[in-house]
């Protein structure tokens, strides 16, 4: 008797090896063959999956934003009273999963800077937690939507900046720095809206 497979929980299964794979060797070193053996499979099976190297690594990128997003809806829902600082502060590398989606993004910027569709991809993530951002502050009747939008793209750059240096010298920057941080970007941009 054949054993029904669960295509889209193979392709998550295989994105997931991928990410691991670009976590220690860059997206040049994602081969098929160092996929197909992250995950325990052989390339001819993982050929029926993606078509590609290409399509394994945009649906690699793709869900990791998805990853991160679903993990920023949840924790804004379940920390109503700020939903800004619950969205922010699950976006920052302070544990493994974190840094697992920055290690990724980072490997795919620079391959993206001469790939359209990995470009694309990142450039709608971006906008989309811009809008997310914008929404939030929007909440605040004392800022316009400008000054929303520019507020937003300031707090993506303290989060970035954060995430960057945290990600690259993780012992200078544990988890309880990177919210401390964040926590004085806040307190400066709150203060700045005021003024």
């Amino acid at each position: 008797m054949s054993k029904i497979v669960d295509v889209d929980q193979r392709r998550l299964e295989l994105a997931r090896a991928t990410a691991n794979v670009i976590a220690r060797r860059g997206v040049a070193g994602a081969s098929m063959r160092e996929v197909a053996a992250e995950a325990g499979w052989t390339t001819g099976t993982l050929a029926h999956y993606f078509t590609n190297k290409r399509e394994l690594l945009a649906f690699t990128l793709e869900n990791s934003l998805e990853q991160r997003r679903d993990k920023r809806a949840e924790r804004t829902d379940l920390e109503s009273t700020d939903p800004l600082r619950a969205m922010l502060s699950v976006a920052l590398p302070a544990d493994d999963e974190g840094r697992l989606h920055w290690t990724v993004t980072v490997a795919f910027a620079a391959h993206a800077a001469s790939d359209d569709q990995l470009q694309r991809v990142q450039r709608d993530a971006y906008r989309s937690f811009r809008s997310h951002l914008v929404a939030l502050l929007l909440e605040d009747a004392a800022i316009t939507l400008d000054g929303a939008i520019i507020e937003a793209e300031r707090l993506i750059a303290l989060v970035d900046g954060i995430a960057l240096q945290a990600l690259f010298d993780p012992e200078t920057w544990p988890p309880e720095r990177q919210y401390d941080a964040l926590e004085a970007g806040l307190v400066a941009q709150a203060t700045a809206v005021r003024a």
